[in-house]
């Protein structure tokens, strides 16, 4: 589970979708549970202050890993924070903008698929100012899972 936190967290900072308070929450949490991955997570600790280099150690370690990402699994992440974002419907342009973006950064025989392929539109309705189908978008990825 590793590289699909590890995953989320590259995907979330690059797009600003969770703060860096957040992201270094995990990374404390980290160091508990992945003790195998110490040399890593010492390299993303000394970084923190850092996003972008954090990003880019990041991207590294997941370029050689891109095969082993479950990536339903990371996509569950994703909807877990869209759930608490979401409680704020005061954000949902921004959030919905975010989560377009998220899209562009799955691999693309990924973001072909359901449900990744519902981030490439659920900013769409902004277009034509109908929020209640943004927000049926947005409910209906929530949902994808159950």
């Amino acid at each position: 589970m590793f590289i699909e936190e590890l995953y989320f967290y590259y995907i979330s900072l690059k797009t600003e979708f969770v703060d860096v308070d957040t992201y270094r929450e995990w990374l404390n949490k980290a160091f508990l549970a992945y003790n195998n991955k110490e040399d890593l997570l010492l390299e993303l600790q000394f970084c923190t202050d850092n996003t972008e280099k954090t990003i880019e150690e990041m991207q590294v370690y997941i370029c050689n890993s891109l095969n082993l990402i479950d990536y339903h699994a990371v996509m569950k992440m994703i909807i877990s924070e869209l759930k608490e974002q979401y409680k704020n419907k005061t954000i949902l342009y921004q959030i919905t903008k975010k989560l377009y973006n998220i899209w562009t950064l799955f691999p693309e025989n990924i973001s072909s698929e359901k449900p990744f392929i519902m981030l490439n539109s659920i900013d769409d309705p902004w277009s034509w100012n109908d929020k209640e189908q943004v927000e049926q978008i947005t409910e209906k990825l929530i949902n994808y899972y159950n």
